[in-house]
């Protein structure tokens, strides 16, 4: 962590305010630093179509900075994310009943993961392009959704307006020109490198309130699935092992049977932490 970051962040304590500010455009700022999960594997939807390379992330102030790399093909494909931020979510995933979600109920998370929080992200046309995104707490069963977020267009800055599920807005930015990055040999190694240069993609900006955030590490996991959630790639992110083809179902996987993490993990710099303990959130809860 550098100097510069320590100091923003002490400024923030004193300012009750958040210490970075990126420009929310789908296009990776220094703010994230490096890459928390790099892509093993070849593409088995589509080079440059459906492909993520690599997940990033901080926490802020009051804030949830992600930013995953690659695209999501204009189809409707799905992007599933699911956060794990709180205590008592679920282990195995049942859907809050939106967007056709409930074709993956069943499916089993990694043992130390267990999300209260399910993103779903599609793009596509439907008489015009449209960009849209469903919030589900899946604690609750309350859905936010907002359609349409970049108005006529695929690409572009929005956010996604409160509703049932959140009390905030949700920032939204998304840049599908990657044309590098993971290709489409699959099953194969990818390369990692290329991967982790990938410098566009999905970039969100959520409020730990509507994560039910109580401190301590926020672990994420994002999967690339079909227009109707019944058909999964080899995208995951954290990744698969190399040589990974399609999930297919997910209502049939069990990412606990599965070497390695399906998820990656966001640690709050030490600036942070204090933030939240001095806004009295909660305390801090350490996650395996």
């Amino acid at each position: 962590m550098t100097t510069q970051r320590v100091l923003c962040g002490l400024a923030a304590l004193s300012l009750g305010a958040p210490a970075l500010a990126v420009t929310v455009d789908g296009t990776l700022d220094a703010e994230y630093g490096p890459a928390l999960a790099v892509q093993a594997n070849e593409t088995s939807f589509g080079d440059n179509k459906s492909e993520l390379n690599a997940g990033y992330g901080f926490i802020d102030g009051t804030k949830l900075n992600l930013f995953i790399s690659g695209q999501v093909e204009s189809n409707f494909n799905k992007l599933e994310i699911w956060i794990d931020a709180a205590v008592g979510g679920q282990s195995v995933f049942s859907s809050a009943g939106n967007d056709g979600a409930g074709n993956m109920d069943g499916l089993v998370f990694d043992t130390a993961f267990t999300p209260e929080t399910h993103i779903i992200v599609r793009n596509g046309n439907d008489g015009a392009d449209k960009f849209d995104l469903d919030f589900a707490n899946l604690l609750t069963g309350d859905v936010t959704s907002q359609f349409s977020i970049f108005g006529a267009s695929l690409t572009g800055s929005g956010t996604v307006a409160p509703g049932p599920a959140t009390a905030n807005n949700i920032e939204v930015g998304y840049d599908n020109s990657n044309t590098a990055g993971v290709g489409e040999a699959w099953p194969g190694a990818a390369d990692q490198v290329a991967a982790a240069a990938v410098n566009t993609g999905l970039e969100l900006v959520i409020d730990l309130a509507d994560l039910g955030y109580a401190g301590g590490n926020i672990n994420v996991s994002a999967v690339v699935n079909s227009g109707d959630h019944g058909f999964a790639s080899n995208q995951v992110l954290g990744s698969l092992p190399v040589d990974s083809g399609h999930l297919a179902g997910l209502s049939q996987v069990d990412f606990s049977a599965i070497d390695g993490d399906q998820f990656f993990t966001i640690v709050p710099e030490p600036a942070t932490a204090a933030l939240l303990g001095l806004g009295g959130l909660a305390m801090l809860r350490r996650r395996a």
